[in-house]
């Protein structure tokens, strides 16, 4: 069953200003780099993240639960978004930031023409294809 709704004006509004939050976070790391290393800060930023994640998980009374192996997907994600973020931190040494924000925002591009290709049910339709 396909539950895909078309996107309303509301979507589209939240969507942006979450694309213009994360752009302004990569012009700060830019802006800040000579007093404070962008990985470090990209660090920081994650490592105030996973804190806030264990809370919510206690505070939810949700057991973190590392005997089963179902650990281990997550993990590897982690540790893949880890490496795309520490390349992120040493690429804005070598470039603007406008630079890196069109490289992270064309990344969804590729995965989507990579997913039309490889899967039959995520096919891309004309109307997607023009835009």
């Amino acid at each position: 069953m396909d539950t895909r709704q078309p996107l309303d004006a509301r979507a589209t509004g939240l969507m942006l200003m979450l694309c213009l939050l994360w752009s302004a976070q990569q012009i700060v790391l830019k802006a800040t780099a000579d007093d404070f290393s962008p990985v470090l800060q990209i660090a920081v930023r994650s490592g105030i993240a996973a804190a806030l994640v264990g809370l919510l998980m206690a505070w939810r009374g949700e057991p973190l639960d590392v005997g089963s192996g179902v650990w281990q997907p997550g993990a590897a994600a982690g540790a893949l978004f880890a490496f795309e973020y520490l390349l992120v931190g040493e690429g804005l040494r070598h470039t603007s930031a406008a630079h890196m924000i069109v490289f992270l925002y064309t990344a969804p591009v590729f995965a989507a023409l990579g997913l039309h290709w490889k899967l039959p049910s995520e096919r891309l339709a004309p109307l997607q294809w023009a835009a």
